[in-house]
């Protein structure tokens, strides 16, 4: 296990490769990196170009925008962190893009980046991100399939991945929600009956429901009371 080629390395004393397909952004990082007083900072178009660069020559950090030319910025984790690229797999990568969506961030990451920042940067942004990477103790690890990671990140990912597979999976497994029962059906209208008639009728049927249900005394019992006989029937139709 090793520290990676930041670790406790001076502004003074960097060599940052930056490959960025746009020449406006490859400026605007390069006078930041000047403003922090790097020593050295070399641009390329292209993650193709940079990498024969720095097989002849490591670099002590990459920022490399995630889409750079026909060797993306996965592709170029997944060839500087192979065992036989020593020096090369212990340099730190941040990865830049301008969609860091939960997937980009899950790739990066499993893939060896150290760190994600998000276009457009401030200067001080980057310049807290390299600080970081100068205290980072954090140290390499040769993974199942050859190739080096960064202490803790696989656990991490897979932490992260059974917690949400146990937040699905009890949001699936919630009972459903039971539905009140419906209420019994009343009588059915008869066709030709008025509406007097058919109100009649629903009084009779709610009474018996609520002599069942023991809120009325039985019909034994029960004080006689005359039918209600609604004011409205007077407008039924002769």
């Amino acid at each position: 296990m090793t520290h990676h080629a930041s670790y406790a390395v001076p502004n003074e004393l960097l060599d940052v490769v930056v490959i960025d397909d746009s020449r406006n952004m490859q400026g605007i990082i390069r006078s930041m990196l000047n403003a922090m007083k790097v020593r050295r900072v070399r641009l390329f178009d292209s993650t193709e170009s940079a990498l024969h660069a720095m097989l002849h020559e490591p670099p002590n950090l990459i920022i490399c925008e995630w889409r750079a030319g026909l060797v993306s910025g996965h592709q170029l984790l997944r060839m500087v962190r192979a065992r036989f690229m020593e020096p090369l797999c212990y340099v730190p990568v941040i990865i830049m893009t301008a969609t860091p969506t939960r997937a980009i961030v899950d790739k990066a990451m499993a893939a060896g980046a150290n760190l994600i920042v998000v276009k457009p940067m401030s200067p001080a942004s980057l310049q807290e991100r390299i600080g970081w990477l100068q205290r980072d103790q954090r140290e390499l690890v040769l993974g199942p399939r050859g190739a080096f990671e960064i202490e803790g990140v696989r656990e991490t990912i897979m932490a992260q991945k059974e917690r949400a597979a146990a937040v699905r999976k009890a949001a699936t497994s919630r009972s459903p929600v039971r539905k009140p029962d419906a209420p019994p059906a009343g009588r059915e209208p008869i066709a030709g009956e008025t509406a007097a008639e058919q109100w009649q009728a629903f009084l009779r049927t709610k009474e018996q429901l609520e002599r069942k249900a023991g809120l009325l005394p039985d019909e034994d019992t029960a004080p006689q009371r005359p039918a209600v006989t609604p004011a409205w029937t007077a407008l039924r139709r002769v």
